[in-house]
């Protein structure tokens, strides 16, 4: 499995959110109180994070998101990172949920995601 690469700085501890995803299903009814059931006892979470990278790291990042051999083949596949999703940070399988943005912030590159652990 794909790593993150370690030549890259982790997320920034500013704007770094996490989210669980919603486990249960609803379904209103015409009379009386909602009935939910829960779908899966997986947990899944969303995380929002950002990294601010010089020129030269958003050129690693970019190449390293877009390889199909040793990156995550545009975003598509899991692959392991350091993330803290409540117990400290721990190697986690996570993947990015949709695209990427990047900004710039002076001279460097502000790169922000939602990525999905596992």
């Amino acid at each position: 499995m794909p790593t993150f690469p370690a030549s890259l700085p982790a997320p920034l501890v500013a704007g770094y959110t996490l989210a669980p995803v919603d486990q249960t299903a609803r379904t209103d009814m015409e009379i009386g109180a909602a009935r939910v059931r829960r779908r899966t006892a997986a947990r899944n979470d969303l995380v929002d994070v950002s990294w601010l990278l010089s020129a030269a790291q958003f050129v690693a990042f970019r190449a390293w998101f877009e390889d199909g051999t040793t990156g995550i083949s545009g975003g598509s596949s899991w692959f392991d990172m350091s993330m803290d999703v409540g117990a400290g940070p721990s190697v986690e399988e996570v993947r990015f949920k949709g695209a990427w943005k990047a900004s710039r912030d002076s001279a460097m590159w502000r790169v922000t995601a939602q990525i999905e652990v596992r």
